[in-house]
């Protein structure tokens, strides 16, 4: 994973974690896929879009982002596909470091 402000995310508990502490109770998130494409072997695919969240912020209170998305997918040996890269950005300003 490639989150914004943050070092890339590699290994699969990591990437658990990254997703624990993003995902805690009270956070909706959906996304809108504007694009799929697939190689014609048949084995990556990519898909574009945007992402909608809103959690608690580490004020409690509510906290809304949107951003923009890519994920790249590769297909396994069982036929099944497997998340590779995984991207994403907000849209909004980032915040103002406080002296």
């Amino acid at each position: 994973m490639l989150p914004p402000n943050a070092p890339v995310v590699n290994t699969k508990t990591a990437i658990r974690a990254l997703w624990a502490e993003l995902l805690v109770p009270g956070t909706t998130i959906s996304w809108d896929i504007s694009k799929i494409e697939v190689a014609k072997s048949g084995d990556l695919a990519y898909v574009t879009g945007t992402y909608r969240m809103s959690m608690k912020g580490p004020d409690g209170k509510p906290m809304d982002d949107k951003g923009k998305m890519v994920e790249v997918f590769k297909k396994q040996p069982n036929k099944q596909w497997k998340c590779v890269a995984d991207m994403f950005s907000s849209d909004l300003p980032a915040p103002v470091a406080t002296k």
